[in-house]
């Protein structure tokens, strides 16, 4: 029997890029409302692929428990597929850092593991606040943004 995920209907949105790439069937994304477990075997673990997000064993072992058409784990946000509707979850800690691990170093450790909602303020539907411009005319340097080397990115945004 499929476990049963509680989703904000109210929260439909523009689908990130990487979800319309590998799922172009996808029309909808929704925030999740509750936590989920997953286990991840070993199987799961040998038969994932580096670098890939739809592949990687939390993936494979999120579409067997989870009875899904197909899954997204990323660094911050993952992705159930259900028919046209993916379910945003935020990915824990503990699981970034098997992440990392896996796509560097093909190393997954088999387990428990549980995706999260996103917070209320990391929402699809949060109200965002917008940037204050600077009233003295000095010039802000841009921040630098860090990309680590070997490990999976989603992309932002559609297409």
């Amino acid at each position: 029997m499929a476990k049963r995920i509680k989703v904000r209907k109210d929260s439909h949105v523009m689908l990130p890029r990487s979800v319309v790439r590998a799922f172009p069937k996808v029309t909808s994304a929704v925030d999740a409302d509750q936590s989920i477990d997953i286990k991840v075997s070993k199987k799961d673990c040998s038969e994932a692929k580096q670098l890939d997000p739809s592949e990687c064993a939390l993936a494979r072992a999120a579409r067997r428990d989870m009875q899904a058409d197909g899954a997204i784990i990323g660094l911050s946000s993952s992705y159930i597929i259900r028919g046209t509707t993916a379910i945003r979850f935020a990915t824990p800690e503990r699981v970034q850092r098997e992440i990392v691990s896996f796509d560097r170093h093909h190393d997954f450790a088999p387990g428990d593991y549980f995706l999260t909602p996103k917070s209320p303020s990391g929402r699809m539907d949060a109200v965002k606040r917008t940037k204050r411009p600077t009233t003295s005319g000095a010039k802000v340097a841009k921040r630098k943004v860090h990309h680590p080397d070997r490990v999976r990115i989603l992309m932002r945004g559609v297409e």
